[in-house]
């Protein structure tokens, strides 16, 4: 893990908006062990199908989309405030995501320092239905993120699950009931939900017409002004 950050890289503006948390039915809890869970039940998504999520979550960690003559990596597209780094780890690098494959992705929600993160995640499963993945430290499970997609009539409905902690072993009470209160906390709880909110809005902004594009491979061209 590196080092904390001091300042920002300048952010990206593509002429976004971005929903509010009020937006989505959200559902804090906290297990008998200390563990924190975090559900948002996002608004309909339009123009969006489960099957370009699926397809999505496959090549984010590589892609690049060339959009208006500047190329960007498709990770700090999705996101293009709070997104800072991502890249594979091992194995193959320029194939889609499969159980197993790990990827490391650096964030600042809110664009806070203070609430940034840096870590290394497993993928646990990527289906045209969901897409799961866990950070490990130290051999401990300290995080599990999934995302649950279907299609509806208007567009994709997506459930989003954090959960935060340690699920077992011997330092499982110490790390959850003394640490994850003061590494993740009632702000950055907050800060991290709003995030997720405009992750999955976002979606509506690029994901059709990048997906109509997908044919050309690893780089994306799109043009604003044109068709796919």
């Amino acid at each position: 893990m590196r080092k904390p950050l001091k300042k920002l890289p300048p952010a990206r503006d593509f002429g976004w908006t971005h929903r509010g948390l009020e937006e989505a039915e959200t559902v804090f809890t906290q297990t008998q062990d200390g563990r924190l869970v975090m559900e948002l039940r996002h608004a309909v998504v339009p123009g969006v199908t489960a099957e370009m999520v699926a397809w999505w979550f496959g090549v984010y960690a590589h892609q690049k989309l060339s959009i208006d003559g500047e190329t960007h990596l498709a990770f700090l597209v999705w996101h293009p405030r709070d997104h800072l780094h991502i890249e594979r780890v091992g194995g193959e690098t320029h194939v889609p995501l499969k159980a197993g494959d790990r990827i490391a992705f650096r964030e600042a929600y809110g664009r806070d320092t203070r609430y940034s993160t840096d870590e290394t995640w497993r993928v646990l499963r990527r289906s045209v239905q969901s897409y799961a993945i866990r950070s490990v430290r130290w051999s401990f499970t300290v995080a599990e993120l999934e995302h649950f997609f279907e299609d509806t009539v208007d567009g994709v409905q997506v459930l989003t699950r954090l959960c935060v902690g340690v699920p077992d072993g011997w330092a499982k009470s110490l790390i959850n009931q003394v640490f994850i209160p003061v590494f993740f906390d009632e702000k950055k709880t907050e800060a991290w939900m709003q995030h997720n909110v405009e992750e999955i809005s976002a979606w509506s902004h690029f994901l059709p017409e990048v997906y109509a594009r997908r044919d050309q491979g690893d780089v994306i061209v799109w043009d604003r002004t044109s068709k796919p």
